[in-house]
Order: C-alpha cells, then structure tokens, then sequence
C-alpha cells in the first residue's frame, strides 16, 4: 500500500501527541497495514518489551560477513523476522516525522544516488570521502538524545500534564492495581481504583513536578502509587528508550580511550542491515551536514552526503592535505564523533573522469562504460548461446566480480554452491531499472537493451511453457504447442 499525504499527517499528529507506550503501539499498528497489507496482525505490547531488553538484543539478529567489491568484509546484522517487521514499521514513521538535511540523499524518499551525483555535475574537482564504520560508530545514547530534540521531542521537560486530554485514563501500578484518572485543567479532579472506589484529589499541577508528586502522596497514593504515576511525565521519554532500544544492539567496536589510543569495547550501537539504521544515521548526522553545508559554502563549494559518502566540488582546487579547508573539515568530523576512512579518500581533477557514488558527473549524470558493455555482453550471449550457457557465463562474472572465482571445475562447483548468486533474469531487470533511472525512458541505449531483454525474457518463458507440457503431457502435445505459437 503507497504511504499516502493524508497518512503522512496523521502519523506526524500521532506522533507529537503520544503520551504513553500504548500510544506508541497504536501508532505503529496504524502503519503496519501500510505496510503489510489489511489482514496482518498487529503488535502486542509484550512484542515491544520483549525487543528493548538490552540482555537479549544480540539474540535478535544473525551476524555474517560479505566481502566488498574493493576488497575486506562488511559485517551485517540481520534482525530476526519478528524485529525486523517492528523496524520496518518504525522507520515509516521515523521518515515521516523527520525531514532531513538537503544535502543528505541516501535513504531519503524521494531521492537517489542520481540526486546526489546532480549537485556536482560539470566540476573541475571532485572530492569523495568515506566515513569509517559508520553504523557502528552510532551508540545508543546518541539515538536516544536526538530522539529528545526537534522534531521529535520524546523528552519529560515539557508539562506532560497540559497536554493530557479530559478523557479517562488507566494505569497499573507495580500491585497490579487499575487506576483511573481524568484531567480537567491541569487538575486530577477524579481518581477511581479497579475496587470502584473514588476519591477525589486536591492536587495540581503548577510547573513544580517534586510538589505535585508530594502533593499526590499526601492526600491519595501511596508510594509506589506515586512512582507509576510520575511516569505520565516521563513516558515521551520512555518512548524514545523504547525506540532506541529496539534499533541497536550490543556488538564490539572500536573507540578513542583517554590516552588519545583506540581500545576495543563493548557497546550498543546502529546495526549494519537493520531497516531503521539508514533513516537515524541521517538523523544524528542532521548537526553535520549543516557544518558541512556552512563550510561548503564559506570555501565556494557544493556539499552533499550519501549515507556515509562525502562529497566536495568545485571549479577550483581548496582541498590541499595541510590547507584551511582540509583542517577544518577533519576538525569537524572528528568533533562529531565520526572518523575518516584515509584508504578511501580520493580527489577527482579535471581532464580525468570524475565519479560520485558509482556514476560519472563530467558533463551530466551517466553510468560507467563497463556498465553498458556489460549489459550487451550478457543479452549477446543470451541471444547467441541461449539462456543456459549465459547464465554460466553470468555466474562467473559474478564471482569475478565478488573475488571469488576458480577456473578449477571442483573449486568453482563449491563456490557456486557456498555463494547466493541472484537470478540471471532478475539481475539483469534490476540493471535495466537503474539505467532508467540514471538515463531516463527515453534515451534511445535503455530503450535498445530493454526491448532486447523482453523478446528474450518472452522466448524464454515460451520454451519453458513447452518443456513443461513435454513433462505432464509427453512430447507429442509439446510439439503441437509449439507449432501453434
């Protein structure tokens, strides 16, 4: 189901007005069906509990390693399925109430590497920097701070109770106890236990939180009465521990120590293949990307981020090793707690093909040569071998591609086993999408290739139509089959 404008406004209403826990899984369970569809089934209290526990968090995902096309490993944590569904609900809400910087295009709706690639098309001098683990650079307690600030605001400095509507509300304490309650201008006027007993409150509530909570002790509640109660000002704060809580995990990273040296420890932080990650790395990079829109601009350049992809243009050359801008844009970095990935930096000058994020921004926005050449090379094999013999061909490459090929027969056999290779056909559809994308509907290569592509995917679809009539109904049937079409 497509997140529509009038659901985007009503998940932001929803948001700015939960109090409670229950709240929080209203909201998530009014997204879900956007999601999933009408008959899934919604989330249970006992669901979100159960994924804030710190103790079990590293229980919640499976952890595995894929290799890198400019060699290394990337670890990945996958969420389990029940995890991953409350992420996945999460992170439409998370995008609908935060918008981020326009300098950030990765994992923003609406935007893509082709965005980004835009902002420095025709430049003499492009500069690319990575950000070293970034994910996993990300603790807990910063997601949970951001979570307090605008424009989320889950935080207990603002009177709770203002807000609270005159309808009646529940809470249990620690006894089990049901109490109800109703507000009617800032005053607890009717107080009701689950035994039907009333009473009735002289207290309110000023601006001072210590008096009213003293003031409830001494005409109503009891002590632990009291406590339950106090978290009517504090659940928008729960709710952001709860949020935090279900987006990282305990792993172990590296961190400055005091000595100025890096250590390995254990923290909680933003995993790698979780769906939220994308979305609360551009939120606690909301203060970075405006130092670095303001330095961008103070030095003349254009600035943009795609996740943890840096890039610099210009027409002229600022980006000398000890110059001004080199320092403070370390300077900034390493006081937002991030770190440079030096192996990775790279500065594009003119008269050479300049690249951001995987496409060419010489003159305008296009895909490698390779890209195409590699596109035609499969369809042509397709065609001229047909679908078999080009998949083999395919599955090499890819393993090329992944460093992990063997022209020994046993050795690749293995390796064809041990690796997730896609579909040849999905593949090369996916390829086919991005080149739209890049290039658009009409440019006269995608349209070439893309008609290539359906006659063979049609062809192939055929073919199989008659091999299957060949196995239930016998070659006979097979060939009338065919002669018809």
């Amino acid at each position: 189901m497509k997140i529509e404008n009038s659901h985007i406004q009503h998940i932001r209403t929803c948001f700015n007005e939960m109090q409670s826990r229950e709240d929080f899984l209203g909201l998530l369970n009014f997204v879900k069906p956007l999601i999933y569809g009408k008959k899934t089934k919604p989330f249970e209290l006992r669901q979100l509990t159960f994924y804030t526990n710190p103790k079990r968090s590293v229980n919640f995902y499976k952890t595995f390693e894929i290799k890198k096309k400019t060699g290394g490993t990337r670890t990945i944590n996958a969420p389990t399925k029940g995890l991953k569904a409350l992420q996945k609900t999460l992170n439409v809400i998370l995008q609908c109430v935060f918008q981020p910087n326009k300098a950030a295009t990765g994992f923003v709706w609406g935007k893509s590497v082709v965005d980004n690639a835009k902002i420095h098309v025709g430049n003499n001098y492009v500069l690319n920097i990575d950000l070293k683990d970034f994910f996993s650079s990300i603790d807990q307690a910063r997601v949970w701070a951001c979570l307090k600030l605008k424009p989320f605001n889950l935080n207990s400095e603002e009177p709770v109770i203002d807000k609270l509507n005159t309808g009646v509300r529940k809470i249990i304490t620690d006894y089990n106890t049901e109490i109800y309650y109703k507000v009617v201008n800032g005053k607890f006027k009717i107080i009701q236990d689950n035994k039907g007993n009333y009473k009735k409150s002289l207290a309110s509530f000023n601006g001072d939180q210590n008096a009213f909570f003293k003031d409830l002790e001494k005409y109503i509640f009891s002590d632990s009465e009291a406590k339950v109660l106090q978290t009517l000002f504090d659940n928008r704060l729960t709710i952001a521990n709860m949020i935090a809580g279900l987006c990282c995990t305990s792993t172990e990273v590296e961190r400055l120590n005091e000595d100025g040296k890096f250590s390995v420890v254990t923290r909680n932080v933003l995993p790698q293949g979780a769906p939220t990650s994308p979305i609360l790395s551009n939120i606690i990079c909301q203060r970075l990307d405006y130092l670095l829109t303001g330095l961008a601009k103070r030095f003349g350049l254009r600035y943009s981020r795609y996740a943890d992809d840096i890039t610099f243009s210009s027409m002229h050359n600022v980006y000398k090793k000890d110059g001004e801008f080199m320092l403070e844009l370390r300077r900034i970095i390493k006081n937002q707690n991030f770190q440079i990935k030096e192996s990775k930096n790279r500065l594009q000058k003119s008269g050479y093909k300049k690249e951001v994020t995987g496409l060419l921004v010489n003159e305008k926005v296009n895909v490698p040569k390779r890209y195409i050449k590699q596109l035609r090379m499969w369809l042509y094999y397709w065609e001229k071998y047909g679908y078999s013999n080009a998949n083999t061909y395919f599955v090499k490459d890819y393993l090329k591609d992944k460093k992990v090929y063997s022209t020994e027969v046993p050795h690749f056999i293995n390796l064809l086993n041990s690796q997730k290779v896609p579909n040849f056909i999905n593949l090369l559809r996916g390829k086919l999408d991005y080149l739209k994308m890049v290039k658009g509907s009409d440019d006269a290569t995608f349209k070439n290739l893309r008609n290539r592509f359906d006659a063979l995917v049609e062809k192939h679809s055929l073919i199989q139509v008659i091999l299957d009539e060949w196995d239930n109904n016998g070659i006979d049937n097979a060939i009338d089959l065919y002669d018809k079409d």
